[in-house]
């Protein structure tokens, strides 16, 4: 009780811009992985409607949604990002991301970033951790004894936990795996032992945007980047491999949209998920930016570090957001650090 009448009179307090000037210098990134709508049930999406009214908050305050090509302006020439503005990405390439998200964005004229999974639009594989959850959740086990990817063994438990909770805490287990052979892993171990039958086609609520999609998305004047080519977590992979994954996705994004992309999101984005040389050897290719899955705000220009951009999970609650939006989040991060 005590916290929610906190967050109230903080979200208060933003409303008047008081944080957003003592904090000018942090811009809100929002990351978004699923949209829903009635039509479509799928766990752990936000809901066209909560992300309308979002939108129509900073609409009708007059926020500025900024593009990456404005991003890199304030970055490059390191100039002072206006304090009423916020980003959005969202990360894989699924259909609702072009049929769904992109739509309520294009209602207030609002550009929208898509990090996509190259060969996931290709229709040449669906992301391991989405093909996790759906082996797990059309099981019919109890337990099951695994080899994993590492060739350690592991008993996984289905009946003890909800099966949300169950599937988030055995792919955060796979995170820390090689991944370089995770897809033949699934395929071949664990549809397999979990009794599930590999499906031929990727399931429905699991299906990609096309190409075409992407490429009108580009055309109404959204984003679209290369998200590497097969979502496998970059530290995890053979040097060769990660150069390959990254060289690969934005080739691949040239050729489909006809324009070179300057920017890239890691798999995961965790801190321990690339490194050093990852961020080499997208220097090497051109690239400019490079986003993260760090919560965190865009700082100032001179303390920005242009290849691990840190972004915030899109809350589901309008609380939440507010509190990132209105920069509360900054004030709490400054008072816990002291």
């Amino acid at each position: 009780m005590v916290k929610s009448t906190i967050v109230k009179l903080a979200n208060h307090i933003g409303e008047t811009g008081l944080f957003r000037a003592l904090f000018s210098q942090c811009l809100p990134v929002f990351m978004l992985h699923r949209i829903t709508n009635d039509q479509e049930e799928i766990p752990g999406a936000v809901h066209e409607e909560t992300l309308r009214r979002y939108l129509q908050y900073l609409a009708d305050r007059k926020f500025q949604v900024l593009t990456m090509a404005e991003l890199w302006q304030f970055i490059a020439e390191q100039r002072s990002i206006p304090s009423k503005s916020v980003m959005f990405t969202i990360d894989d390439g699924f259909f609702d991301h072009h049929d769904a998200a992109a739509k309520v964005f294009d209602e207030f004229g609002f550009a929208l970033n898509f990090f996509v999974i190259t060969e996931f639009l290709e229709q040449r594989l669906w992301p391991w951790d989405d093909q996790v959850a759906y082996a797990l959740e059309e099981s019919s086990l109890e337990q099951v004894a695994l080899i994993l990817p590492s060739a350690e063994s592991f008993e996984l438990k289905l009946g003890d936990h909800p099966c949300r909770k169950t599937i988030r805490d055995f792919r955060n287990r796979l995170k820390s795996c090689d991944q370089t052979k995770v897809y033949q892993w699934l395929a071949l171990e664990l549809f397999p032992k979990l009794g599930v039958e590999f499906p031929d086609t990727i399931p429905r609520k699991y299906r990609p945007m096309s190409w075409d999609d992407a490429r009108a998305l580009s055309r109404a004047g959204h984003g679209v980047y290369p998200h590497t080519c097969s979502h496998r977590i970059l530290a995890s992979l053979p040097a060769e491999e990660r150069e390959k994954e990254i060289a690969d996705s934005i080739s691949c994004v040239q050729r489909e949209l006809g324009a070179y992309p300057k920017v890239f999101a890691y798999p995961t984005g965790r801190a321990l998920d690339f490194g050093s040389a990852d961020v080499a050897v997208l220097k090497s290719l051109g690239i400019d930016m490079a986003f993260s899955t760090i919560a965190d705000y865009v700082r100032s220009a001179s303390t920005t570090d242009a290849y691990a951009l840190p972004r915030f999970s899109l809350p589901d609650s309008m609380s939440d957001f507010l509190q990132i939006v209105n920069r509360f989040e900054a004030v709490k991060s400054r008072l816990f650090s002291q």
